[in-house]
């Protein structure tokens, strides 16, 4: 027993013009997918049905992580900004906390000039 599932326009595989198909279940797990050309007359057709995967797990499959890369010129640079971006937070928000700066800030701050 055959049962149409969706019709619609496609294009033809041999003149590229708009044809008409259909899916078809043709059986339990058989599905067709059928092209009318009404230009050039052809008709195309496909039948689908499940298939066994062709692979199967082995040792090969297994990932393996290449070793980390040395950072860029770039990426160095910046890290380089963003830390001291964030000792100047630090700094003005303890100034505006009414704080002088932190010895911890200053360190920091000291040992990053190079």
């Amino acid at each position: 027993m055959s049962v149409v599932v969706e019709r619609g326009l496609a294009r033809c595989p041999r003149c590229v013009a708009v044809a008409d198909y259909t899916f078809v279940e043709s059986g339990p797990n058989t599905l067709c997918y059928e092209v009318q050309c009404g230009k050039c007359g052809e008709a195309y057709r496909e039948v689908h049905t499940p298939v066994a995967p062709a692979f199967a797990a082995t040792a090969d499959a297994l990932v393996v992580l290449p070793p980390p890369a040395r950072p860029t010129a770039l990426q160095l640079f910046e890290r380089r900004v963003v830390a001291w971006l964030q000792s100047v937070r630090a700094k003005i928000a303890s100034v505006r906390h009414g704080r002088g700066p932190s010895p911890v800030v200053q360190e920091g701050a000291s040992s990053e000039r190079v």
